[in-house]
This record gives C-alpha cells, sequence and structure tokens, in this order.
C-alpha cells in the first residue's frame, strides 16, 4: 500500500498505468489510476496485477554493460530504429503540414493544395469553396477531410449532395483517396434500426462516414434526430441547392442548418454561390459562422475572404505568367427542318398545349410535367420524341394513365428531387403516360392524336439535325484524322437514335457510348479507351457529364440538343474544360431553327458567354439562372400561344437585373475570385517541400515496413519495378489463406498510372496496424549505436513534446530528439536529430563506456530536461502568439454582432412598449422579442467561452519515449 503514490507509473494488468490515489474501504484496498487506453478506473489490489513501470535505462542490469552491443536484444539499434520511425508516423499528423500530399492517388495541383493549406490554417475548418466548375472542388474537399482523418478528427463524417451525385462521390472518394462511404438510403436506414433498435438515433454514431442525399435527410422523421446528432466532418456539395430564399426557408435549407449548427469542420461546395439576389449567399456564409455579420448589417470582403475561397478559370496562371485554363469558343449550328419536321414539330406542340392546358384547369400538375417533357424530347430528335409518343399511346390504350398510382420514386421527381440517370429516366417514362380526361370521349379522341402523331413521326425516317450531326463528325475525321469528338444528348432514345443512323459509317466501330445503365467498371474502361486507345468518338448522355476526365485527349465536343437547365451545359463544357486542357475548347451546338426552344436556347447561351466574357467567370452566370425555371417560361408560352420574343424578353429582364447585382457585389469585391499566380505558386511550394519531409521520404516508409514485417516473422519480395509482395506475420494477415499479399507499391506515381496495384500509403490501413503494434511492445525503448560521427559517448533522448487547447484539441505534436554528451553534457538537438537517423554499426563497444554512460546517466536527463523545458516554452510563447490573433479576430466579429444584435433586438423591444403605452395590447409581442433577447445572451457567451477555451495554449509534459546510448565507432 506505502508503495504506491499518487504520480507513480505502474503496470497494471500488463497496461500503463498513473497512480492518482489509494484508499481502502473496510478490510479491502483500492487503488484510483488513469489507465493507459481506459482512462480513470478504481480496482481493488488485490484483484489485479500491479508492478512498478520501469524507465527506459532501468531495465538494464547492472554488471551487464560489458556484454551490450547494437545487436542484442536488450538494446537493438533495429528496433530502436523501428520505434522511432513508428512514432514519427505516428505524431505526423500533428506538425501542420500537409499530409495529404503522401496519402492520395490524385495528381495534385497547387492551386488546390493553396485552398487546401488555408482552409488547413483556419481556427476552424468550416468554409465555402466556391471555385469554378472544372477546377476539382471535389479533390479539394478529399484532401481536406485526409488532412483531418490523420489529425484524428474525422470519425464522423457526413456527405450531404443532390442525389445523382452520390454515386460519382462514392466512386471519387474511394478511388482517390481510400476513403469507403456508406449509403445513407432507406435500406441502410431500415437495417439500422432492426440492428440498434427504432429508439437509436442512428445518425449519432461514432465510426460513421455516410453520404446521403439532400432529399433523402430533409425528411420529416429524421428531424429531431438531427437535432441531436453530432459530426466532425460535413461535407455539402451544390450547397446553393440549401441555401435560404424568401420567406420561409425551404425543408432542405433547415435541414441543411441543423447539420452546420452540429458539426465541428464544414465544407460548403458550389461553383454558384451568388444567385443574383445576395439572400441565398449571404445564408450560405451564415452557415460557415452564424455570428460572422448581424442581420441588419451587410456583408463586408474582410467577412467574406474569412470564409470563402473562390477562383475562377480565368485567374490561374503558370509559373510563366500565361494562364493554364485556355479559352473556349461555343457556337451555334443551326438545322433548318424540311416541310414535314415542321409539320410534326407544329402538331406535337399543339397537342402539348392542349392537354398541358387541361391539366392546369383540372389541377393535374403531373400530367403538365409529363407534357414538358414531351416538349423538350420533341426538340432533342425524332428518336427521341417517336419512342415518348409511342409508350404515351400504349399507356393510355392499356388504360394505365392515372397519376394516383405513381411510383415513390416518381412522385418525389416532381417534387424537385435529383435522381441519377437510371431513376430519372424510369420516372420520366412512367409520367410520359400520364393524361387527365373528363369522359371516354376525350380519352379515345386523345388516343387517336397520338396515333397520327406516331404516324407522322413514322414518315420521317431520319430528321435533319441527325443528318447533320452525321455529315459534321464525317467531315472533321476526314480533314483531322487525328482529333476526336465528344458528343452529348440527354435522352437515351436520342442516343440509340443516333448511333442506329451512323452503324453502317466507316468510323462506326471507333463509337464508345456511356449512359446510366453502363457501370462504374465499365465507364472508368471506357474513359481509358478514349483517353489512350485508337477510338476517335465518344457519344454519351449526360451521366457522363459528371465524374470523367478527358481534357488530355480532347478539345470538341457537339451538343445535339441544348439541355433546358444551362447548369447542365455547363457540367458537359467542364469535361474537356478543365485543368490540363491546352487546346481552346470548341463547342457546338446544333439546334433547329424556327422552334421557340431554339431561339430561346440560344438567346441564353449568347447571354451566358456575354456575362461570362464581361466578369471572368461563368459559375456566377449560371448561379444568377439557376433558380429561374425556364421550363416553366416555355411551356407558359406555349399555353397562351406567344411568340418566342416575348419569352425571350422576360427572360432578358430577369437576368438584366441579376446582372446588375451581381456587377455591384463585384464592384465590393464581395464574390470576386482570388488570382493564383507565380507569386502564390511560390508561396505553396515552400509548404509541399516541408510537407514531403513530415512522413519521411517513399524510402523511409519502405525501409520501416520491410523492417517491422520482418521482424514481426513476415517476410517483403520484389516483385518487379515498384512493385512488391509479402508474406504477411499471422498478427496482420489480411484473409485466411496462404496467398501473399499484393502486388503493391510504395511509389504514388506509379500506383496512379497502373489499375489494381495497392498503394502503401503513410495512413493505409496495413501501415497504421504496424505502426500499432511497433509501439504496443517494450522493443525499441531503450537501443543503443556505435556511429562515426560521434566524438564522445552520450544518451540521445527522444522528447514528445504536445500542446494542446482549452478544449483538449491538439495545437502541435512533435519529437525532439536531444543528445547529451557524457563529459560537457551540452545538450544538443541536431546531433540527437543525426542519432536517430544514423545506421549503427556493428561491433562491440567500449564496455566500461558504456557503464559510465548508465552511471551518469541521471544527471544527463536532467540536464536533457533543462534543455526540453527552455523548447517548450519558446515553442509554447509562439503558438499562444499566433493563437491570440486568431481567437481576437474571432472575438472581435462577435463582440460587433452582439452589440448590433442587441440594439436592434432592444429598438423593437422599444417600440412595442411605445405601442403598449398608447393603449395596444403588446405583451405577447414584448414577451418573444426579450426571450429572443434572453437567447442571443445564452448564444454569445457559449461562443465566446469557446474561444476564450480555443486561445489557451496548454503544454502537455513532455514524455521521453525512447533512449538511445550512443558510443563512437
Amino acid at each position: 500500500m506505502n508503495a504506491l503514490a499518487p504520480g507513480d507509473s505502474i503496470l497494471l494488468n500488463d497496461t500503463s498505468a498513473e497512480v492518482i490515489k489509494t484508499y481502502p474501504v473496510g478490510d479491502l484496498n483500492y487503488l484510483r489510476a488513469y489507465v493507459e487506453g481506459d482512462g480513470v478506473k478504481t480496482v481493488c489490489i488485490d484483484d489485479v496485477d500491479i508492478k512498478p513501470k520501469r524507465e527506459q535505462l532501468d531495465t538494464v542490469e547492472s554488471g551487464t554493460a560489458t556484454q551490450l552491443h547494437p545487436d542484442h536484444e536488450a538494446v537493438s539499434a533495429d528496433w530502436f530504429d523501428l520505434r522511432s520511425q513508428a512514432l514519427q508516423l505516428q505524431i505526423a499528423h500533428e506538425q501542420g503540414q500537409l499530409l495529404s500530399i503522401s496519402n492520395s492517388l490524385v495528381r495534385l495541383e497547387p492551386y488546390q493544395l493553396a485552398c487546401v493549406n488555408w482552409v488547413m490554417q483556419k481556427l476552424r475548418q468550416r468554409a465555402l469553396i466556391a471555385d469554378d466548375v472544372g477546377l476539382g472542388k471535389t479533390i479539394e474537399a478529399g484532401l481536406i477531410l485526409k488532412e483531418l482523418t490523420a489529425r484524428n478528427r474525422a470519425d464522423r463524417v457526413l456527405f450531404v449532395v443532390p442525389a445523382h451525385l452520390q454515386k460519382k462521390w462514392i466512386r471519387d472518394m474511394d478511388r482517390f483517396f481510400d476513403i469507403s462511404l456508406t449509403p445513407g438510403d432507406r435500406q441502410w436506414v431500415e437495417g439500422e434500426r432492426r440492428r440498434l433498435g427504432e429508439e437509436t438515433n442512428i445518425w449519432n454514431q461514432d465510426h460513421q462516414q455516410m453520404v446521403t442525399s439532400m432529399a433523402f435527410l430533409r425528411q420529416e422523421e429524421f428531424r429531431d434526430d438531427l437535432d441531436d446528432a453530432f459530426w466532425d466532418v460535413v461535407v455539402v456539395d451544390e450547397a446553393h441547392k440549401a441555401a435560404k430564399r424568401g420567406e420561409s426557408p425551404s425543408k432542405t435549407s433547415k435541414m441543411l442548418e441543423r447539420v452546420a449548427d452540429n458539426s465541428d469542420s464544414l465544407l460548403l461546395l458550389s461553383a454558384t454561390p451568388h444567385d443574383g439576389k445576395g439572400e441565398a449567399f449571404r445564408s450560405l456564409v451564415e452557415y460557415i459562422d452564424p455570428f460572422l455579420v448581424a442581420e441588419d448589417q451587410d456583408l463586408s470582403k474582410e467577412a467574406v475572404d474569412r470564409v470563402m475561397m473562390r477562383r475562377g478559370k480565368q485567374t490561374l496562371y503558370d509559373d510563366d505568367g500565361d494562364r493554364i485554363f485556355p479559352n473556349r469558343d461555343v457556337g451555334t449550328i443551326p438545322v433548318e427542318m424540311t416541310p414535314a419536321e415542321d409539320k410534326f414539330y407544329q402538331a406535337v406542340t399543339e397537342y402539348v398545349k392542349h392537354v398541358y392546358n387541361r391539366s392546369e384547369q383540372l389541377n393535374e400538375p403531373a400530367v403538365g410535367f409529363a407534357m414538358a417533357l414531351m416538349q423538350k424530347r420533341l426538340v432533342s430528335s425524332i428518336g427521341a420524341i417517336k419512342a415518348t409518343l409511342s409508350r404515351r399511346l400504349a399507356n393510355l390504350v392499356n388504360e394505365q394513365s392515372t397519376s394516383t398510382n405513381l411510383s415513390e420514386e416518381t412522385s418525389a421527381y416532381l417534387e424537385g428531387e435529383d435522381l441519377d440517370e437510371d431513376g430519372k429516366q424510369q420516372a420520366e417514362e412512367e409520367l410520359a403516360g400520364l393524361t387527365i380526361t373528363e369522359s371516354d370521349a376525350q380519352l379515345e379522341e386523345e388516343i387517336e392524336r397520338l396515333r397520327d402523331l406516331v404516324s407522322l413521326a413514322e414518315g420521317i425516317p431520319v430528321d435533319s439535325k441527325a443528318q447533320k450531326v452525321r455529315r459534321y463528325i464525317q467531315q472533321l475525321l476526314e480533314e483531322q484524322p487525328n482529333e476526336k469528338v465528344l458528343l452529348f444528348t440527354e435522352y437515351r432514345d436520342t442516343l440509340d437514335y443516333i448511333l442506329d443512323l451512323v452503324k453502317d459509317e466507316p468510323w462506326a466501330d471507333e463509337i464508345l457510348v456511356i449512359h446510366g445503365g453502363v457501370d462504374k467498371e465499365d465507364r472508368a474502361r471506357i474513359e481509358d479507351e478514349f483517353n489512350h486507345g485508337q477510338s476517335r468518338l465518344l457519344f454519351a448522355t449526360d451521366a457522363a457529364s459528371e465524374g470523367i476526365d478527358l481534357q488530355h485527349s480532347c478539345h470538341i465536343m457537339v451538343n445535339y440538343e441544348l439541355p433546358w437547365n444551362p447548369n447542365r451545359l455547363e457540367q458537359r463544357i467542364g469535361r474537356l474544360h478543365r485543368y490540363g486542357q491546352d487546346q481552346e475548347v470548341k463547342v457546338w451546338n446544333f439546334s433547329f431553327e424556327g422552334t421557340r426552344e431554339g431561339e430561346i436556347f440560344e438567346m441564353l447561351q449568347d447571354k451566358v458567354e456575354n456575362i461570362r466574357g464581361k466578369l471572368g467567370n461563368t459559375a456566377d452566370v449560371l448561379g444568377m439562372l439557376d433558380d429561374i425555371n425556364v421550363d416553366s417560361l416555355i411551356m407558359d408560352s406555349i399555353q397562351n400561344d406567344e411568340p418566342a420574343s416575348a419569352t425571350k424578353e422576360e427572360l432578358e429582364e430577369l437576368i438584366d437585373e441579376r446582372q446588375q447585382t451581381l456587377a455591384e457585389w463585384y464592384e465590393r469585391s464581395l464574390i470576386d475570385t482570388s488570382t493564383f499566380d507565380h507569386e502564390s505558386r511560390e508561396k505553396i511550394q515552400t509548404v509541399m517541400d516541408q510537407s514531403e519531409d513530415v512522413y519521411g521520404s517513399e524510402a523511409d516508409l519502405r525501409e520501416f515496413f520491410e523492417r517491422g514485417i520482418s521482424v514481426l516473422g513476415g517476410d517483403v519480395e520484389k516483385a518487379g519495378d515498384n512493385l512488391f509482395r509479402a508474406e504477411l506475420p499471422d498478427s496482420l494477415r489480411r484473409s485466411s489463406d496462404d496467398e501473399p499479399y499484393g502486388p503493391f507499391t510504395f511509389n504514388r506515381e506509379f500506383a496512379m498510372d497502373h489499375d489494381g496495384i495497392e498503394y502503401i500509403s503513410p495512413d493505409a490501413e496495413l501501415v497504421q496496424e504496424l505502426m500499432q503494434r511497433v509501439l504496443d511492445g517494450e522493443q525499441g525503448t531503450l537501443g543503443l549505436k556505435l556511429l562515426p560521427f560521434i566524438d564522445n559517448p552520450g544518451i540521445t533522448y527522444n522528447y514528445r513534446v504536445k500542446f494542446e487547447d482549452g478544449t483538449g484539441e491538439v495545437i502541435r505534436e512533435e519529437l525532439i530528439p536531444v543528445f547529451v554528451d557524457v563529459e560537457q553534457q551540452d545538450p544538443q538537438q541536431r546531433l540527437g536529430q543525426r542519432v536517430i537517423e544514423g545506421d549503427s554499426v556493428k561491433g562491440s563497444p567500449n564496455g566500461e563506456r558504456t557503464q559510465v554512460l548508465l552511471e551518469q546517466q541521471d544527471e544527463m536527463q536532467s540536464s536533457a530536461d533543462r534543455y526540453i523545458s527552455r523548447r517548450v516554452e519558446s515553442r509554447r510563447d509562439e503558438l499562444q502568439e499566433r493563437r491570440h490573433k486568431e481567437t481576437q479576430q474571432e472575438l472581435d466579429d462577435l463582440e460587433t454582432y452582439a452589440e448590433a444584435e442587441r440594439e436592434r433586438i432592444e429598438s423593437f423591444i422599444a417600440d412595442y412598449e411605445r405601442k403598449a403605452e398608447a393603449g395596444t395590447d403588446m405583451d405577447i409581442a414584448i414577451r418573444g422579442q426579450r426571450e429572443r433577447l434572453s437567447k442571443l445572451e445564452d448564444r454569445i457567451k457559449k461562443r465566446r467561452q469557446e474561444l476564450q477555451r480555443k486561445s489557451q495554449v496548454i503544454s502537455v509534459a513532455p514524455e521521453v519515449e525512447n533512449v538511445c546510448l550512443v558510443l563512437s565507432v
């Protein structure tokens, strides 16, 4: 009992622990201790095994000094080096550099790393990343997540994305970053509720990395659970879709506000954060930091710059001062209809108008939606509209045409939910068959009308647009046989129609095809073939407008028809007009003349390109158009027999009004893009150079891996250039069979260039397991080295130095090796580092010198302790100064916000009190405002306390992790 004193280091059942106190309860004696990995425990002393924990040098028994040498089991130099490497791997994540450079299978561009570095240097990793389309916001988000993961700050991760992008995010995170995301869909919800019970908050779980859609998460059934869940990291793609607009926030914006409030790190991604009105953009800023600007104050440039990173394609330059992105040229190729085509177009439009008007009168919006789809397909191709008319006719004949029995997915699509291409196609096919009639006679009349339209369509075997596109491709390949062409269409029916038309062309066997039914493995193969193979043509639906990169092989795009959503067109162009493209991108839009759609879309495209030329950022223009319902405007013009010019005029007025607002924001530099030039490159290159050494080199990692696998009983063998296989020790086996592990590589570039090769990165699961195995034991805590650059014998103490803030978050952690020579007892860090990195010479040292080191080690460690205390003090002052600046800015913002909000609420109270004095009953209104003021003060107090804790820099007691006896050769 008396042997255990508070602060003593012990082994409690072979686990490191520190004594807090001992005390009796009756006849039993109890020990309260902090146990490593378990926290505080109180146990009966009689029931546990307690041993004193010996310091590293205490493990060498007296009288054995003369027998020690670098290969001796008690002081193995190999084990010391292995443990030192494992320690370096373990704490690398707190050294403040960019760890994702070593841990990701993606070609990293300097401007992307500059964004990651900006986010990681912030006090809180909460930011709006508003880079232009094609600059790699997905990559930037993945890199930031890898940084947070390496720092142990990404246990609970939630991606909230539009539904049709879920598969893309799952694929990209797995492909580039080895991050596995679980889809949070209905199947997952029901499975988790069965597993955990109906009352469990399934969203509030540890070790959870999820991706779910905005539409799914905004459901009312999840509201309370989201209020009670907390996320380490939340990433929101297409965040502008969840921005607040108007007096009543949407379900999506309410959902995002809940999730944003209950997250530590928050990344909002949007190429179009501003819609030309301002309210939506402000709400995105408030999701990031609700205390940044008071409600009745304008956003300032300084405030926006603190939360938003924004670069446009026009503002990125290389080392020579040339723009990274080439120009793009978007042109329209008009197609004149034949008389038969014009007659058919007018007949279908008249039919659409007739059914659309009836749906409006009978309040059947689903049928109206079906008519809008039909009109879109009409101007796509004869193939698409004929297939649609035929399916609709079959549905009506078979009496499968009511909107009361729509599938759940189609109903959700009608309500605005994003679907992937397969789901969208199925929903549109279901909707295409809907009608509404008031009598059997009306239904028979519509069926006859549809038969006439199908007959007219069959009388036009090939439409003029298809012929013109075919001739264009033929001529291009004849004149420029080395060029490649990407052709987009919106509909699978149109794609099939074109493929059938050109099946006998000499270049038909060179056509590659991507649509929603092509799985991810085939998509990757097709992408690779188009980029690197002989095939010169890729025909695709919009399934290919997300997630494939063709900029290195192609610069010519054909749009068979223009999508009614300008953002979708920009996504298409972004497949070619992105980083790495070295030629001007040529985009040709084929459009029927004499149609209202053709006129309106040509005006829209001209407007987009004109404003883009003035502002330098396409995304801003698209942001303005994002919530303009082009479908509705076109259908209104059809319904009211208005000429296309009237709709164009209405659209132009809307766009001009928003362009003016946008120009004003540019003048105030609120959403201006930042320039990335030679100076910017130099700054981030310095960070990159420093970061490459945090984990050590590729050779260092390979040495650790091979040495670790070997000492644990396994073996690593070379299997080719940069290729390896391994017989893993039993404790690290990946499967029950005896097959070797691999092939794998330590070379990041090699892994990116070769499919099916495992990349052994510093944070690979196998490396982390190996690191933990090395650190779990006692071997390597004491070593002995014979080194040629040592004149006087000494001891190297490898200290772990760590700083936390008041919230317990690690600010910085590093290893500082200190060498102390036995004669002068002069501590030196640089020489200590050389000892850690140096390879010991084999041989037997002078035993007497070893004995002297052991005898004088207390005095030598005292000297090392004094040195390390000065280093800790200096580093703490440096960190304190930086942390003070970071938190003071946020505290100043908070006080400004609080003062403005107080004044605003108090002015309401004063106004209500004046009305009360005049005889109006204002009790409820006054109570409401006083309650609001009280809640404000509570929120301000809570945030102020958090910032004050963040401003603290606390030194955790330095610990000697391992010790090396060092002698000269």
